[in-house]
């Protein structure tokens, strides 16, 4: 039997109304960069910014010993957190991503997704079932064929799911495809790359999207559930 944990339905942008034009007719993703979301000021914790955004590392301080050629640092507590110079340059562009898994793990009342999203813009941009493989086909022509586009990682990996990461437990290494579990209620799939030419954000489009795409208010979506109904009822 498949792995419902790794059965996408559901892929979702939140977007304020004025940019789905844009996203439906060129496909634009406006890409910020880690730096940016690392300093965005939220009214609200673990919505938009993250100040751990884009760790290369985080260590519990009591299971790790910190030397500087013969010198030993003690006493650190808490978190050793690591990271990168050159990580605040990524470019990224999350999306809300389900799984069968996480639907069927909600129970009979259905998965329910956060009111948080409202934040993040009135309209909810929706694309499903097998449209989500053709996104994702339009997705990598655009990227395959980007000269400007490249990604240091050894897998070439640009688009992934999330992993989240328990902030007090974990103690290891990250990438830019992990984040703390205080955003998990975002379901979160990105796409990272690095630019080769500029700095900042990066205005990728991979062409028309309103024929696998449609939009509805965010708020009418975070009121009804996300349920798995078989096609015989």
């Amino acid at each position: 039997m498949d792995d419902p944990y790794k059965i996408f339905r559901v892929l979702i942008k939140f977007m304020d109304e004025k940019y789905v034009d844009s996203f439906l007719n060129d496909g634009l993703l406006f890409m910020n960069n880690i730096d940016f979301f690392r300093n965005y000021e939220d009214a609200d914790v673990a919505l938009r910014g993250d100040l751990h955004e884009g760790l290369a590392a985080s260590y519990k301080a009591e299971g790790l010993t910190i030397a500087f050629g013969d010198h030993v640092l003690e006493g650190a507590v808490g978190k050793v957190d690591l990271r990168y110079n050159h990580e605040g340059d990524t470019n990224i562009y999350s999306m809300t991503k389900i799984s069968d898994g996480k639907i069927v793990e909600a129970g009979d009342a259905g998965l329910y997704l956060s009111e948080k999203f409202i934040r993040f813009g009135n309209r909810a941009v929706v694309i499903g079932g097998s449209n989500i493989v053709e996104f994702e086909s339009r997705l990598k022509s655009a990227l395959s064929n980007d000269p400007n586009i490249y990604t240091p990682r050894e897998d070439n990996m640009l688009a992934k799911q999330v992993s989240y990461l328990s902030r007090e437990e974990h103690h290891g290494q990250m990438d830019v495809f992990n984040k703390f579990s205080d955003y998990t209620w975002q379901h979160e799939w990105r796409i990272a790359f690095k630019q080769k030419r500029a700095g900042g954000a990066y205005p990728l489009k991979i062409g028309k999207l309103s024929d696998i795409a449609n939009v509805f208010e965010t708020e009418s979506l975070v009121r009804e559930p996300l349920k798995l109904v078989p096609h015989n009822l």
